[in-house]
């Protein structure tokens, strides 16, 4: 019988594979906190995008009321639409008036559309209208759209002046 000999073959030792593994590792931390932050960047992006086309909403709601009274021949152009905080949906013929009761949130009724009150489930946005007169031939509108996302508060404001033209 024939002893066979142990040679040392060239290898890696457990230091050299941990080194391996913890440059990996720190790679690999690099890459998904990398990810977090494009998913976080994505979703207050999507709510910006959500605020502009509320805020815009508003605005056009007030203006559907001004154009209503000048189809109506309405003698007075600015009819409903004294100085003060309202609350309008796309339901609504007249702004209302912002009270102690209604903050101006916002919910998704059972179609997708977002209204106060009545809706199906609530969302982070709240919308409020300000309409200030500047003279007896115009008003400036302010809405305003205000969610909250991870904990930190954000408010998108729009601004447009209606003019009597008539």
């Amino acid at each position: 019988m024939k002893i066979k000999k142990i040679q040392n073959k060239p290898g890696f030792t457990l230091i050299e594979i941990i080194a391996v593994l913890f440059i990996v590792s720190l790679g690999l931390v690099g890459v998904l906190s990398l990810i977090i932050q494009n998913i976080q960047g994505q979703n207050l992006n999507k709510n910006n995008i959500i605020a502009y086309q509320l805020a815009q909403e508003g605005v056009e709601f007030v203006r559907k009321v001004r154009d209503t009274n000048w189809n109506n021949n309405d003698p007075v152009w600015d009819n409903y639409l004294a100085p003060g905080s309202y609350y309008m949906d796309y339901l609504d013929e007249t702004p209302n008036l912002l009270t102690v009761d209604s903050q101006g949130d916002l919910y998704k009724d059972i179609d997708g559309f977002y209204v106060h009150g009545g809706g199906v489930t609530q969302t982070n946005f709240n919308r409020i209208i300000e309409i200030t007169s500047t003279s007896t031939y115009s008003i400036v509108i302010h809405s305003r759209v205000s969610w909250m996302d991870h904990k930190q508060n954000y408010e998108y404001d729009l601004a447009a002046t209606l003019f009597n033209w008539k």
